[in-house]
């Protein structure tokens, strides 16, 4: 949700940003965070080095830095120029009365502008507001950038002039003074070596200029040899600091070149590990489209086959149904017959004339058994009162009895066949 108070400021403002959607939504986010807590809305003028007058918003109150274990609040102005985000934010440390800018800050200047890599190094898509200000409490940790007024401080513009030897620059000030010389007016790349040197002789010649007139000669050899002496600490520093910077270019070299070579071992490998799980999704795809084909090939799928399988069991089913229908009609006209005439044993029925005879009797009574036995075991499994373990094997202990029973119904026929044959003889 956005910010009223930043909605507002920002209409205030008059339209000046091509993108407000993106101002309101990262203002907001700072404003919502931990980070930008103490942080306030306000429509404000951005002052530029070149004199020029910006309207901007303005986001003024106090960042938390952690120093020696202590929380301190560092109050800090930050404004986002109309070029917002494409142009990263202006941030200032703005001391109260009783503080003072640290001198010769590596991320801040005099003037209380902020030089950070973060802020160097912006990008639209990549960066934002909430993780600049935990940039800015890091470095203000690690350095703070303003400390309590010293008894007696005057401040510089409020100083008498007075006509001393300017001390050398330090490598750090004019790293500094030429980052933000860079950042804020644009202009072409100055060597920071050669220009501090110029600056350093231009103001020790102007400050000394009118007091050699008075000198005697003596005291201007000892005073040009001192000169002297000065210009050539001057230029050692100016070398040891160009040293340094092309030492510390190497560096920079080397660190991208073991970067991209990394990346590139990165990317590699994402590359080929890319190109195996696309082999495993085409070999899927294979699999799925064969198997699609299996179960819907109309004369050879295994769709088919369940559908054809089921139509003969259905078939099979009523023909059973109709063999049970004929044998209740059987049993029913027995019953019929039985209770209309005397009944008669089975022994009555049924003599055997010799031993064979009443063997094939028995034998075959056991057969005609097992066939009515394996019949209702087929209807107890159709009708789910038994499982197919179960009829499996009362299936194949009924059937070998059987096949012995018929074997023996076989093997009593040949010997009665021989008998026959013999008598007729």
């Amino acid at each position: 949700m956005n910010n009223s108070d930043v909605q507002k400021c920002i209409r205030r403002l008059g339209g000046i940003y091509r993108d407000p959607s993106r101002v309101s939504r990262d203002a907001t986010t700072l404003l919502n965070s931990d980070a930008g807590r103490h942080l306030r809305p306000e429509a404000s003028a951005l002052i530029g080095n070149d004199g020029s007058s910006t309207k901007s918003l303005l986001l003024k109150g106090t960042i938390n830095m952690v120093f020696r274990g202590q929380t301190y609040n560092i109050p800090v102005d930050i404004h986002l120029p109309p070029a917002y985000p494409v142009s990263p934010p202006v941030c200032f440390v703005r001391p109260v009365s009783t503080m003072i800018i640290k001198e010769g800050h590596r991320h801040v200047g005099r003037d209380g502008m902020v030089y950070m890599p973060y802020l160097h190094s912006w990008f639209k898509d990549t960066h934002n507001l909430v993780d600049a200000c935990r940039n800015m409490s890091n470095i203000f940790g690690n350095d703070p950038p303003v400390f309590a007024k010293p008894p007696g401080y005057v401040e510089p513009s409020q100083r008498p002039a007075v006509a001393s030897t300017p001390t050398p620059p330090r490598y750090e000030d004019i790293a500094a003074s030429t980052a933000a010389t860079t950042s804020n007016s644009g202009s072409s790349f100055t060597n920071p070596i050669s220009d501090a040197f110029n600056r350093f002789t231009a103001g020790f010649t102007a400050s000394n200029s009118g007091a050699t007139a008075q000198l005697s000669e003596e005291e201007q050899m000892a005073k040009l040899a001192k000169e002297a002496e000065e210009a050539n600490a001057a230029v050692a520093i100016a070398r040891a600091a160009e040293a340094n910077e092309k030492r510390e270019t190497a560096l920079t070299k080397e660190a991208k070149n073991q970067v991209a070579k990394k990346s590139k071992h990165i990317l590699d490998s994402f590359r080929n590990s890319s190109l195996d799980e696309m082999g495993n999704l085409v070999k899927d795809q294979i699999l799925l489209e064969k198997s699609r084909d299996f179960l819907d090939d109309k004369e050879k799928g295994q769709i088919a086959y369940l559908v054809g399988r089921k139509e003969e069991l259905e078939q099979y089913h009523e023909e059973l149904d109709k063999g049970i229908a004929k044998l209740s009609s059987f049993v029913q006209n027995a019953e019929e017959e039985k209770s209309s005439s005397k009944e008669i044993s089975a022994d009555e029925l049924a003599v055997a004339g010799d031993i064979h005879s009443a063997q094939m009797l028995v034998l075959s009574a056991e057969n005609a058994a097992i066939n009515d036995a394996l019949y209702f075991l087929d209807k107890a499994l159709e009708d789910h009162q038994i499982s197919l373990d179960v009829h499996l094997f009362q299936y194949r202990k009924l059937t070998k009895r059987q096949f012995l029973a018929r074997a023996h119904l076989l093997k009593i026929a040949q010997v009665k066949a021989a008998e026959s044959t013999r008598k007729a003889w």
